[in-house]
């Protein structure tokens, strides 16, 4: 595999984990909307069966995500390669210096996405556990009636 394929398939590994975490937003999303309209009212069975669901969901996302990233550790291996071999290009050093530059902290770039995107995920997890089973849901939802004037 020379550099260029493997600089296209660490973009396309960007473009799997934006595409990840916009999925992840969605099903959260809908989920906080059902929470709102009828889940949250449900008995706790309804709410438990619910809730193993979006944990089903989510876990096949994070499965996804988790198989991209050992790709994203084999392609950083083979820039590697290629630098030791002296045939590393200007654009393929930027890309390795994303995934194996350290910070501050001694995290590459790529790592601290990473780490940001399991804490964010960690956290939403929880807050779905406490609106569903904890929080107290009242219902949004605005009476209408429908008054007939004679017409």
């Amino acid at each position: 595999m020379n550099e260029a394929e493997v600089v296209e398939q660490l973009v396309g590994f960007t473009n799997t984990l934006l595409a990840g975490v916009s999925l992840i937003f969605s099903v959260v999303s809908a989920y906080v909307v059902a929470l709102n309209y009828f889940i949250g009212s449900s008995n706790f069975m309804a709410r438990f069966g619910s809730f193993l669901f979006v944990t089903l969901i989510l876990g096949m996302l994070l499965v996804v995500m988790m198989g991209a990233a050992a790709t994203h550790v084999g392609l950083t291996a083979r820039l590697l390669e290629l630098e030791a071999a002296g045939e590393l290009t200007a654009a393929g050093r930027a890309v390795l210096a994303n995934a194996e530059a350290e910070l501050a902290a001694g995290y590459s770039i790529d790592a601290v996405v990473r780490i940001c995107v399991w804490i964010g995920l960690g956290f939403v997890y929880l807050a779905l556990a406490y609106l569903t089973f904890l929080h107290k849901w009242q219902p949004d939802a605005i009476p209408v009636t429908i008054e007939n004037r004679g017409f």
